[in-house]
């Protein structure tokens, strides 16, 4: 089953970084993004991402919030300081679905905000939004140079 329902748009091409650390979880989204043609990296807290970071190129993040050694929020921020890094698309994906999470998920620069537990057509919804929204706009702007 292709949670993807116009063929013309889906994750193939895209590198996603998945920040969790819970196992479970990070198997069920890196299955549900390879199936829908998406690299996968994982990383288990916020300093592994930043890690990964610095030696691969990624398309987005899904960033978990609540991580040990460093949380989400934090490794945002980090990401955001920067500039290699000012346009990576960062979604944060969490449990705690109040404006409050919103708001501090916002504020660290985050792009977008995905509640657990997840939604998989949502979820590759939303990507898509931003990746291939991302991406036409970077093609338009090649062909003016």
């Amino acid at each position: 089953m292709n949670l993807i329902q116009n063929t013309h748009q889906e994750l193939k091409g895209f590198t996603i970084l998945v920040v969790e650390d819970n196992e479970l979880s990070q198997m069920v989204a890196k299955g549900l993004l390879e199936y829908n043609g998406a690299s996968v990296a994982i990383a288990n807290h916020g300093k592994e991402a930043l890690e990964i970071l610095r030696n691969e190129k990624m398309d987005c993040v899904l960033m978990d919030i609540q991580m040990p050694v460093m949380d989400g929020l934090e490794a945002t921020r980090l990401i955001r300081t920067n500039a290699q890094w000012a346009d990576l698309l960062i979604i944060a994906v969490t449990a705690n679905a109040d404006h409050h999470y919103k708001d501090l998920c916002r504020s660290a620069g985050m792009n977008d905000f995905l509640t657990k537990p997840i939604n998989p057509e949502l979820l590759v919804n939303t990507l898509l939004k931003w990746l291939v929204s991302k991406r036409d706009s970077k093609a338009c702007m090649g062909n003016n140079n």
